[in-house]
């Protein structure tokens, strides 16, 4: 039937998915750093308000 291999539905392992998850998060933050950075620059512009 099935078996039990420790792998969650994706696939991965439990210390894999805590990896790809911290990557991702900062990925994540490196981003909207840079969308911050950038929104206040074009601000600073050219203010929209």
């Amino acid at each position: 039937m099935t078996e039990n291999t420790g792998l969650s539905f994706t696939g991965l392992t439990d210390d894999q998915a805590q990896e790809l998850h911290d990557v991702y998060m900062k990925g994540l933050a490196l981003f909207a750093t840079i969308a911050v950075v950038a929104h206040v620059l074009v601000l600073l512009w050219r203010p929209w308000f």
